[in-house]
Order: structure tokens, then C-alpha cells, then sequence
């Protein structure tokens, strides 16, 4: 007999409790046609997001079983109907209710423990205007940011965009592989993240990044992430209006100018150390239609972008000490005349 389909109604967001007294947010959020189902849930008093996995069987129970953050592939062998109740992995077991809502029971982790489970729908009922901010390690060193807010499609869409994988670029098993090579004495290979937030406020999360790499030379990378968290959507230079944008790159190429004629000035630090090449390779930075500055931050009241500078003969040396040494900063009234009317960014003014 083939698997039933999930009804729509049973996709969505849910808020309950375990055992009447730990509670908790759950999303289900999708399934194909194989009965199969993914979500995502934490516990109100942690904000550390989990992501589940499972199917609805025959019967219309769901099975949703806690994911291994570092082996989200590992095959749950014996577990469902008939399998053996205690398994490495807390899951639940749930049916939908005639109030729309789920019950049943969630089995701890290599124990014998179950706790009841009872879950309503749940909607916002407020606009969001922080995240609540935690960190996830993996294989014992390698560090990620995590973060959650009330509207649970957006916890997912965060969970992603912060998701070590993707801001490491490297694979789990990779990842896993650098951290025995640095447990065996070795200092090279991938360094991990480091992550800093800048803002977090007006429904707008803004997260500074920095990862190495180190082979014969040390080399760093820095990035930014910014998110509307009322969408789950990522922010950038494209919050400008097209109808201002030559006036809002005139605006970035003249602040540049002012910070490289300070930088090169004879009383500025180190301004001893720039030979011919690279204070010409200096003084021939422009921002344009061809050049627009991107990375853009939300810090100390600003919003910034990086301009990325690159000429002939540049060292790997000076490229190192210029990466990020031209940030272009614009206060948030400064910023009004050149946004989309309908911005995010607005929030900031």
C-alpha cells in the first residue's frame, strides 16, 4: 500500500511543551512524495536550533528524529514502527489532532526516557526585532553562529545561511579531516571562523565573518552576512534604488578618495612603507558603474561597504594589508536619499 500523503494542514509551525513543562518550538516544513519530512525545533529556554528529519507512515503517525549536526547523513538503522524504542538519537512520535495541532511523545537519547508532547499551532504575533544568538561546535574546535527568532521559516533560512558548511565552503567530512591533522600536531590546513555581530536590532541581523587558511602563508578572508529577519532575506547593495545609484557610487568614489589621500598623507602611520607602485596602484582606486564597492555592513550606527582593492603588481603582502582598509561609511540619515522606498534599511532611520 503506497504511503498516504501529509495532509497541507499538518505543514507548519507549532508551540507546545514536553511533559507539560519544557517548551518548544517545531516547524515541519517539508515533505515529497515519499512521505518524507523535514523540520527544525528548539527549546525556548536554549534557542538552539535542531534539525529534524522523518516520514509519516502508513498510518499517518510522524516520526521526527533529531539530526547529528556533525553526520546529518547517518542512516537511522531499525528505527519506526516495530524498530527498537531507544536509539542514539531523540526523536518524536506524533499525530495530528482534531484542534490542528500534534501530540504523542518525544524518546531521549540512548535512554529510556519519554516525556508527552503536545503542540498547537503556533503563528507570530509580533514583528521580530532580535535574534537570540549561540554558537555550535563541531569535531571539538571548528565554530558557527546560530541564531533563532520567533517566526520559525526564518530560523530556518538562518540556520542555512550560518550553516558551517556554507561559510566554510568544505564539507563536513573535510572539516573532519582538518581537525585529526591538527590533533596530530599539525598547524596548517583550514583555521575555522570566526564571527562577530555587529548588529542586531529593528528586525535586521548583521554578522561580521573571518576565516584562514594556512599553508606556506596565512590567508584570510573576511565577509558579512546581513538579513532582514523579518524574511529570512539576505541584504546588500542592491537595498539601493537604481534611481540613485550614480549619485549613491559618486558618493562612495568621494569618500574613497578622501580615505586614500589620508592613507598616503606623510603624517598618516606606515605612509613610510608605500613605494611607487603601490601608491600609484593607490591613487588609481575608483568606485564607478564598473566598480561598485559590495560587502556591506551594519555597525556603530553606520552602514559600510568594502571597496576591493586590486592593481597591477600588487603583492600578496599589501594585498593583505589593504583587504578591508576601505570600508566606505555612510551614517543612516546619509543613507536615506539612496534606498528603495521600500528597504529594510529604512528601519535603521
Amino acid at each position: 500500500m503506497a504511503n498516504k500523503q501529509l495532509p497541507t494542514s499538518t505543514l507548519g509551525d507549532y508551540e507546545g511543551s514536553l511533559g507539560g513543562k519544557y517548551p518548544f518550538r517545531l516547524a515541519i516544513n517539508f515533505q515529497n512524495d515519499k512521505a518524507e519530512l523535514t523540520g527544525i525545533y528548539y527549546y525556548l529556554s536554549q534557542q538552539k536550533p535542531i534539525r529534524l528529519w522523518g516520514f509519516r507512515a502508513q498510518d499517518g503517525e510522524i516520526w521526527l528524529r533529531e539530526m547529528n549536526p556533525e553526520r546529518p547523513d547517518t542512516v537511522a538503522a531499525g528505527w519506526g514502527q516495530g524498530g527498537k524504542p531507544i536509539q542514539s538519537f531523540a526523536y518524536f512520535r506524533l499525530r495530528p489532532t482534531p484542534q490542528g495541532g500534534l501530540a504523542g511523545s518525544w524518546q531521549a537519547a540512548k535512554a529510556n526516557r519519554r516525556l508527552s508532547a503536545q503542540l498547537l499551532p503556533y503563528q507570530l504575533k509580533q514583528p521580530v526585532q532580535k535574534a537570540h544568538v549561540s554558537e555550535q561546535t563541531y569535531f571539538g574546535e571548528f565554530t558557527a553562529p546560530q541564531f533563532t527568532v520567533a517566526d520559525m521559516k526564518v530560523t530556518q533560512d538562518l540556520y542555512w545561511l550560518f550553516d558551517i558548511e556554507t561559510l566554510s565552503e568544505q564539507g563536513l567530512e573535510l572539516l573532519e579531516e582538518e581537525h585529526r591533522n591538527h590533533a596530530g600536531g599539525s598547524y596548517q590546513g583550514y583555521g575555522g571562523i570566526d564571527s562577530r555581530v555587529t548588529h542586531n536590532n529593528q528586525g535586521l541581523l548583521s554578522v561580521a565573518l573571518r576565516d584562514e587558511y594556512t599553508a606556506a602563508n596565512v590567508n584570510s578572508r573576511f565577509w558579512s552576512v546581513v538579513v532582514d529577519l523579518r524574511t529570512g532575506e539576505t541584504l546588500g547593495p542592491d537595498e539601493i534604488d537604481p534611481a540613485h545609484k550614480v549619485a549613491f557610487l559618486a558618493a562612495c568614489n568621494a569618500k574613497l578618495q578622501q580615505q586614500i589621500a589620508a592613507y598616503l598623507a606623510p603624517t598618516a602611520p606606515d605612509s613610510e612603507e608605500q613605494d611607487s607602485v603601490d601608491v600609484a596602484g593607490l591613487q588609481a582606486q575608483h568606485i564607478g558603474p564598473d566598480n561598485p564597492p559590495d560587502d556591506m555592513l551594519i555597525e556603530d550606527g553606520q552602514i559600510t561597504f568594502n571597496h576591493f582593492v586590486q592593481y597591477d603588481d600588487m603583492s600578496n603582502f599589501m594585498r593583505k594589508i589593504y583587504d578591508q582598509q576601505f570600508r566606505i561609511s555612510f551614517t543612516y540619515a546619509e543613507m536615506t536619499r539612496f534606498l528603495k522606498p521600500t528597504s529594510p534599511l529604512r528601519r535603521l532611520l
